[in-house]
């Protein structure tokens, strides 16, 4: 059975790709992209987005190799002390998950090269595009071993496929709410003027891939779902996985419901606001509901951490 130490490692890669990927995805569709890394007057995206990705990537890269050394030393029942490179050679090259993990710190080590080259030529363009596929990448990697992978034929691929599609839905979601956050950290003041306007566009630019992002976590969910128990409900409430379920998916609704109040309610009026110049807290309740937003997805991490260990009709 899985420790605290196991759903703290998951939750912790889970949410580091998500960053990694959803932060660039929302710059390289966003009208905002410098206000994520620095001064938005420069032609450039800033040096504290590369900065941002790079920590990400090196954090990544570090729960790749914790991973792989937990995962190798609980397969052959010791201690991770008594691990000789054998032991890590197996793991690596003959069982799904040690090639996952590999792939996934490959690629890691060359999104860090990239940002690495990024870094010391910043008069060239940011390789927003590069640096979104290389993480993109990485986060599917994580669907190629464990549930979303453990089927076969038409219907295994369909479910592999199903959770990779899931797992960049989340991650655009997610970078999108954690890139809303620093622009309200740096622009969400009532005096911020030019800045507030800035937000309200990054805001209504989010509408239409936010709308993508749930319709694809709503359709490959319910595959998923019924592709493990057979489109019972029953697992839902007798099992633990099931129960863990259930929440996660109040979790969801709950965050729909707070998407659905920015777009039809809050962000209208924070644009009301603006053009009649009227003081307003349209700003600090929009910041309020997606600080929300955010403590949610995190807890919805929570659960999938734990979810992925669990059997479904266990």
């Amino acid at each position: 059975m899985s420790s605290l130490p196991d759903y703290t490692l998951r939750f912790m890669q889970y949410l580091d790709l998500m960053l990694l990927f959803g932060l660039p995805l929302f710059a390289w569709y966003g009208p905002v992209a410098s206000t994520i890394g620095g001064d938005k007057r420069s032609p450039q995206p800033r040096w504290a987005l590369t900065r941002g990705l790079l920590v990400c990537g090196v954090l990544g890269l570090a729960l790749v190799g914790i991973e792989i050394v937990r995962s190798t030393a609980g397969i052959m029942g010791g201690a991770v002390s008594d691990l000789v490179r054998d032991d890590l050679a197996w793991y690596l090259f003959d069982t799904a998950a040690g090639r996952a993990g590999l792939t996934r710190a490959f690629l890691l080590v060359l999104l860090l090269a990239v940002l690495g080259w990024q870094s010391q030529r910043a008069e060239r363009p940011f390789p927003i595009r590069r640096v979104t596929l290389l993480a993109g990448v990485a986060l599917v990697s994580l669907a190629w071993n464990g549930h979303a992978a453990s089927g076969e034929g038409v219907s295994g691929t369909v479910r592999l496929v199903a959770g990779m599609a899931h797992l960049l839905a989340a991650g655009g979601w997610i970078g999108a709410i954690f890139a809303l956050l620093i622009l309200f950290v740096r622009h969400g003041k009532p005096a911020a003027g030019e800045g507030l306007h800035m937000l309200w566009r990054a805001l209504h630019t989010f509408s239409r891939p936010g709308t993508v992002f749930v319709g694809v976590l709503v359709v490959t969910g319910i595959l998923h779902y019924g592709d493990l128990v057979g489109w019972s409900i029953a697992p839902l409430f007798h099992s633990r996985h099931g129960n863990l379920m259930l929440l996660k998916l109040a979790l969801f609704a709950a965050m729909l419901g707070l998407a659905a109040l920015h777009r039809w309610w809050l962000v209208p009026r924070l644009e009301r606001d603006i053009h009649t110049g009227a003081p307003s807290h349209s700003a600090q309740h929009l910041r309020l509901s997606v600080t929300i937003e955010a403590t949610i997805a995190l807890l919805i991490l929570v659960s999938v951490a734990v979810l992925g260990t669990l059997s479904p009709h266990g």
